[in-house]
């Protein structure tokens, strides 16, 4: 690295670490004239001295962990920027039409039933729940003809979002994204739903389900950040309806 741009990055910081350095060095000059007990100033310098490293992990420790936690909740709230975007946008009405193909919505929907006095370990297990519930999902291909319709029309909107270098940061949104866009090669490689084999309708029925157990973890996520940072739009939300009909930030006026 050329010696004129190595000054022009960090001749600020040599500047005042030579500053603050500079200061402590008059200020026990200062102290000798006034005092004049030069061994004192020796022992009180080796004293703190020996301690420095102690100084120095406690601050780190404490700092680092400042950081981690202001970044984290930074990419949090990006996170659930994203999530009310994606919702508003096209979300909600891809889940309502995959949930038209599930033999097992009750179920589905009730482990998704959220209640007003939920914490956050309520939510963590219904994600699990969700997760982990095997959705019987039925090949209906004029459902499934829908659906894909939706979805083609949704196309450049989910290729603009995975092509976003933030969402690199949200792996359970990004992984939903991709397998909405997997459902969507599917049909540009298959052809017409309608003319599809019974095994490739199974087949699809069944990555169906997969991207609907994601979008439905999302969406718990979504309203967890609802009763965090907005307790009045998530009583809303609740009290007026049951899991996957949205009050979206943007429909509500708070004042």
């Amino acid at each position: 690295m050329p010696f004129t741009l190595f000054s022009r990055r960090y001749q600020d910081k040599v500047l005042i670490a030579v500053g603050l350095l500079a200061l402590s060095g008059l200020m026990f000059v200062g102290y000798w004239l006034v005092v004049g007990d030069a061994s004192y100033i020796s022992n009180y310098f080796y004293l703190h001295l020996s301690f420095l490293p102690i100084h120095a992990l406690v601050l780190g420790l404490i700092l680092d962990e400042l950081i981690v936690h202001r970044e984290k909740q930074q990419r949090r709230h990006r996170l659930n920027m994203f999530l009310g975007v994606f919702f508003r946008q096209m979300g909600i009405d891809i889940m309502l039409n995959m949930l038209l193909l599930a033999d097992n919505r009750d179920e589905l929907e009730q482990k998704m039933l959220v209640d007003k006095s939920w914490k956050a370990p309520h939510f963590r297990r219904a994600r699990q729940a969700v997760r982990s519930l095997p959705l019987r999902m039925r090949p209906d291909r004029g459902h499934l003809k829908i659906l894909f319709n939706l979805l083609s029309q949704r196309e450049q909107e989910i290729i603009t979002l995975t092509r976003n270098p933030l969402m690199l940061e949200f792996e359970a949104l990004y992984r939903c994204l991709l397998s909405l866009f997997h459902l969507i090669e599917e049909t540009h490689y298959r052809g017409q739903v309608l003319s599809m084999s019974d095994n490739v309708i199974l087949h699809l029925a069944s990555d169906v389900g997969k991207t609907l157990a994601m979008l439905a973890s999302l969406w718990l996520s979504y309203l967890e950040h609802l009763k965090e940072e907005h307790p009045v739009l998530f009583g809303f939300q609740v009290g007026l309806h049951n899991t996957i009909q949205p009050i979206l930030l943007e429909d509500v006026n708070v004042k």
